[in-house]
């Protein structure tokens, strides 16, 4: 069997919500590990959940860590949220902003909102609401529906002249 097309045909991934828990999960896993990076993160996030597999923070912390480590936005995100969260791991807000950074920079909407939040209230990082609401504005465009009380909010906090220079840096950014 080439392993290689086999986790390069997309219908493979769909396929995979015909089969009943049981089948869902082993396959997954299977696939998992194969390397294959959604089904690493997908793997991890029914660990996180407890969703037909054990609540198991250490399952949940290997997976997505390989699949983060593979470039995955979605598991980038997801373990920055377990550094931030301190699930299964000691809570390290710096930590958390390198891999809400790395995810960001692939337009992931909800680790561009949460590194803004940490940019706002100065958690991990020095407090800077300029790139706080640059990261603000990525998420919003990037259809982050909670990004848009985040930006009132930062709107509130800062004068003309900084939000001038928070719209300038996302655009720089976004460009």
């Amino acid at each position: 069997m080439d392993v290689e097309a086999l986790l390069a045909n997309p219908s493979i991934h769909d396929g995979l919500y015909n089969l009943d828990e049981g089948e869902y999960a082993n396959t997954l896993a299977t696939l998992a590990e194969w390397g294959d990076a959604k089904a690493q993160h997908n793997l991890a996030a029914m660990h996180l959940e407890g969703l037909e597999l054990p609540l198991d923070y250490d399952a949940a912390l290997h997976w997505h860590r390989l699949s983060a480590e593979q470039g995955y936005a979605p598991a980038q995100h997801d373990l920055g949220t377990m550094y931030l969260e301190g699930l299964g791991v000691a809570p390290d807000p710096v930590i958390a902003a390198q891999w809400f950074l790395a995810a960001a920079r692939q337009n992931d909407p909800k680790a561009q909102n949460n590194l803004g939040i940490l940019h706002a209230t100065g958690e991990g990082m020095v407090q800077d609401m300029i790139q706080a609401r640059a990261w603000f504005l990525l998420a919003a465009r990037n259809g982050l529906v909670d990004a848009l009380e985040n930006l009132e909010l930062s709107a509130e906090e800062m004068n003309p002249e900084e939000q001038a220079q928070a719209e300038a840096l996302a655009a720089a950014w976004g460009a």
